[in-house]
């Protein structure tokens, strides 16, 4: 039984961390963004209102995925830019990843848009490798 256990645990860990290579190029990754910003934007209670957007230092576009069955694994891409002069920087690419335990089922998508209110957040985001660890 645990041997099973562990097999579905193994290919739902493997199914999602392999999200991140499912966006393998940069222009795939743009392409996901410039998507969930107009879909964003179709819907305007969920739109980011203009003063926001003017105050943004930048702004992180990710597509995660999330599967598990009491063990759960995630893992996403997506694109971070900056505010530079009178525009917007290029993008720079971005991943995300993670494992959880707890009492928990099924699947999910979701697609994030974080606005990066200092440059702090923008560096954060773009320049090297984050670790977190939580509880839910």
């Amino acid at each position: 039984m645990k041997e099973k256990m562990f097999s579905v645990v193994a290919i739902l860990l493997a199914v999602c961390l392999s999200a991140t290579v499912v966006h393998a190029t940069l222009q795939e990754d743009v392409d996901q963004a410039v998507t969930i910003i107009e879909r964003f934007e179709e819907i305007p209670e969920k739109s980011i209102p203009p003063a926001v957007m003017r105050a943004a230092k930048g702004l992180a576009i990710l597509t995660v995925t999330k599967a598990g069955f009491i063990v759960t694994g995630k893992g996403g891409s997506g694109l971070v830019i900056a505010r530079v002069g009178k525009g917007w920087s290029g993008p720079s690419a971005i991943g995300t990843g993670g494992v959880g335990f707890g009492f928990q089922a099924g699947a999910e998508v979701s697609e994030l848009v974080i606005v990066l209110n200092t440059p702090e957040a923008v560096n954060a985001f773009s320049k090297g490798g984050n670790v977190t660890l939580g509880a839910a």
